[in-house]
């Protein structure tokens, strides 16, 4: 009985500050936007602290060990996966950031954002299979993402669209 009650109260917690909602002008958003909903501000979190940030903990405590990630030409990651690209990007790009730009939600289940991915290309980046050699210049990528999350409130799927060559192409400039 108390495991149901328990459940009941975090997918309460969890929905409590879901609404729909829409910011879309392409300035940063920030995590402390007090007229942000709560799973707004956690995802810009997570995108400074986490996946820029490294704060594993946070990543495994936002992303569902069920996670799926659907991404351009048929790309199908889990998330430790995923988890081993952001390290990746983490380990060949100085001054790593992520940033939302955009957020959408549906008051339910689903949340859709435009997502920059920016930093200096210093280090080998092993993120796409064969190692990629720095250039020392800086690059960015853009992403739509829509997430979808679980009853509980942690992120269960997540299908993104970017420009895959574009980023390819700022890789591999030459210095």
């Amino acid at each position: 009985m108390t495991i149901g009650r328990t459940r009941r109260r975090a997918v309460a917690a969890a929905q409590s500050d879901n609404r729909p909602f829409a910011r879309t002008d392409e300035s940063d958003l920030r995590s402390d936007d007090p007229a942000l909903p709560g799973r707004a501000r956690d995802l810009i979190r997570v995108g400074e602290i986490g996946i820029a940030g490294g704060d594993h903990a946070a990543l495994l405590r936002f992303f569902h060990p069920d996670f799926r990630f659907h991404g351009p030409a048929g790309a199908e990651l889990g998330r430790d996966q995923l988890l081993g690209y952001f390290a990746a990007c983490r380990d060949a790009f100085d001054g790593f950031a992520v940033t939302r730009q955009m957020l959408l939600s549906d008051g339910g289940d689903h949340l859709a954002a435009r997502t920059r991915f920016a930093g200096t290309f210093a280090h080998r980046f092993t993120g796409l299979g064969e190692p990629i050699e720095p250039n020392g210049r800086p690059f960015e990528y853009r992403l739509l993402n829509i997430f979808r999350y679980a009853p509980a409130g942690q992120l269960i799927e997540e299908w993104a669209q970017y420009d895959t060559r574009s980023f390819i192409d700022q890789l591999r400039r030459p210095a």
